[in-house]
């Protein structure tokens, strides 16, 4: 077949229109560097030949090797970061300090296919997403590639608290109802946000809060975009919080050990944790119940990203059942990529009920999970203590929990599923479609489950 010069001609001028139109179509909103925050040495980061700043946080306390049996010394405790908004299609090129010798892109799931040439790994993405990025043996690098706020809050709007680029030192915000509170991307807020007894509070931007946040008795408490940082304490504590959510929120709690969980619905109905990314010293999401007079009801963890670093599950019910009932609670497609340190129990899991309490614990679903290679201890806990390893109380007991969709990469690590007592069991338990290293579960012994009398009812779909 003869191609005419007319052809030639008008495929070029095609090819031609698809690359000038991917480049128009594309929208990318960078963001500055707050002062006082440290400029990563391992990366830099460049989307469509735009520069992204990358930050660097770590711990600064010297009398512990929080490594963990990481390689690579102290430095591995610390943490590159990087945001960015954009729609569109962009191509990323990360420029490490040193030629790339190994990398991963986690969550595995998205299936990332990247190049490496020297220094440089590229890629191209055409929607949000949440990496966590491993190159060499230098800290990892978390990128969160953000959508473009639609219509977010002006200075000066009524009932808005406003942080433009900079940064700042409030010390504590006492939230009050109907009012927002907007960190601009290139702020960064050092306080702690407190609220109690409130409607209608927005939490929401693209830049960062030092510290954590503690809010009760609320209804309509929403938290979007914002990044927080936080050492001490539970990061996110909603208590008694309901129709609220969190989403698209990024979580990091370093240096202490214990006591840093990202984001912890306490007694909370009516609640949703959304598209979030949380790297955690303790357990990324923990939902509990606190109070007889309260239940947990509605709570759904979808579509997020989390990295159990230190003394931490994925996600977790309890330890803290000592509350009212928790029902209704749904995981939904979720990445865990890691789950480590030892616990109260023997070691963490990568998700799990610990019902440390006299809770009923009933119709608990989690669906369409991946858990990645790097779990220490154990792939799946659900347990009834004592009820007295965070307090005083008799034991609870835990019925009607379906597995749908799970896969766990780790085929070593055992499968816990006890109950306490003929009264305080764990029954009708039941794994749909699930894998372990690549097999699919029909029974207990294909892989390593520790279960006893108190575990009834435990069944199989494949």
């Amino acid at each position: 077949m003869k191609v005419t010069s007319f052809a030639r001609y008008t495929c070029i001028l095609i090819v031609m229109h698809l690359i000038f139109s991917n480049r128009i179509s594309a929208e990318i909103i960078t963001y500055p560097a707050p002062p006082g925050l440290v400029t990563s040495p391992d990366f830099s980061i460049k989307a469509n030949n735009m520069s992204i700043w990358v930050e660097k946080i770590g711990s600064k306390l010297k009398s512990f090797d929080y490594t963990i049996g990481l390689s690579g010394g102290r430095e591995m405790e610390d943490l590159n970061a990087a945001g960015f908004s954009f729609s569109g299609k962009v191509t990323i090129t990360i420029t490490a300090s040193a030629d790339i010798e190994s990398y991963i892109i986690r969550p595995k799931s998205k299936s990332i296919a990247a190049s490496v040439k020297g220094r440089d790994i590229t890629f191209t993405i055409d929607k949000p997403v949440k990496l966590y990025i491993e190159i060499n043996k230098l800290a990892h690098l978390a990128l969160f590639a953000d959508p473009i706020e639609v219509n977010p809050p002006k200075k000066g709007d009524q009932g808005v608290i406003y942080f433009g680029p900079g940064t700042y030192k409030p010390g504590e915000i006492d939230l009050k109802s109907n009012q927002t509170i907007y960190i601009a991307g290139g702020a960064a807020v050092n306080a702690n946000i407190r609220g109690k007894n409130l409607k209608n509070v927005v939490i929401t931007g693209r830049g960062i809060l030092q510290g954590n946040i503690k809010i009760s008795g609320t209804t309509n408490l929403n938290v979007s975009g914002i990044f927080i940082r936080n050492t001490k304490g539970w990061t996110n504590t909603l208590t008694d919080c309901h129709k609220s959510s969190y989403r698209n929120v990024k979580v990091f709690g370093y240096e202490a050990i214990y006591s840093v969980d990202g984001i912890d619905p306490v007694s909370c109905t009516d609640f949703t944790i959304d598209d979030c990314f949380m790297r955690c010293r303790d357990d990324c999401v923990s939902i509990k119940s606190g109070d007889y007079k309260l239940r947990v009801d509605s709570v759904f963890v979808m579509n997020s990203v989390m990295v159990g670093w230190s003394c931490s599950d994925g996600v977790t019910l309890g330890f803290e059942l000592n509350g009212g009932p928790v029902e209704n609670v749904v995981v939904r497609n979720c990445d865990i990529l890691y789950a480590r340190g030892d616990g109260m129990t023997k070691g963490h899991s990568g998700f799990g009920i610990v019902c440390d309490g006299p809770a009923l614990v009933r119709n608990i679903r989690f669906e369409d999970i991946r858990v990645e290679e790097q779990v220490e201890f154990k792939n799946l806990e659900i347990v009834v203590t004592n009820g007295t390893i965070y307090g005083n109380d008799p034991p609870g007991h835990i019925k009607g929990v379906y597995l749908k969709n799970i896969s766990w990469e780790n085929s070593d690590k055992p499968f816990i599923v006890r109950g306490f007592s003929a009264g305080n069991l764990v029954e009708d338990i039941t794994f749909d479609h699930c894998s372990v290293g690549g097999k699919v579960l029909t029974d207990t012994t294909d892989a390593v489950f520790h279960t006893n009398e108190f575990a009834r009812n435990i069944k199989f779909i494949h």
